[in-house]
């Protein structure tokens, strides 16, 4: 696979889809312990969460995402790390509203309104960190290091084989 097609379509689907389902339940579990945390009063635990929830919500998309582009998994899947936290968000407040979880949900502020911003927070940001890593790939590729998109120079694949 060229490396353009690589960058733009992904290569590694198992890894673009364990990046994406693996930052979604760390952001679950994050905001999920938070409420846990508030409803308890628990004050250790909830000094944590509030540090963790906006770093995790509007900060680390753009660093995972360009370390998926790095890694070549696509634009489609580090594009889908910036709105992961906000349909996590958007999930847990309706469950939080279908169960009667107190302190979620039933707010004044709209939820789609809410969850755009995060949505549009995090894709910008997971855009930037995207372009960071396909130009640190782009880069990489033309010193000859880092592996490339696991093409041989001599027209063979990675298995030996022949290609063409």
């Amino acid at each position: 696979m060229t490396t353009t097609k690589a960058l733009l379509i992904g290569q590694r689907r198992r890894l673009a889809l364990t990046m994406v389902g693996g930052f979604a339940g760390l952001v679950a579990l994050t905001l999920a312990v938070a409420i846990a945390a508030e409803l308890a009063d628990i004050q250790t635990a909830a000094a944590v969460t509030d540090r963790l929830v906006p770093l995790l919500v509007f900060y680390a998309p753009a660093p995972i995402a360009a370390a998926g582009a790095y890694a070549r998994c696509g634009g489609p899947a580090c594009l889908a790390v910036g709105v992961v936290p906000a349909f996590v968000f958007a999930a847990l407040v309706v469950v939080g509203t279908v169960f009667g979880v107190p302190g979620v949900g039933g707010g004044n502020a709209p939820l789609g309104g809410v969850t755009m911003s995060f949505a549009l927070v995090g894709l910008s940001g997971a855009f930037v960190g995207y372009c960071a890593g396909v130009t640190a790939a782009l880069l990489a590729d033309l010193a000859g290091i880092g592996g490339g998109d696991g093409e041989e120079a001599n027209g063979e694949d990675a298995g030996g084989r022949q290609e063409g």
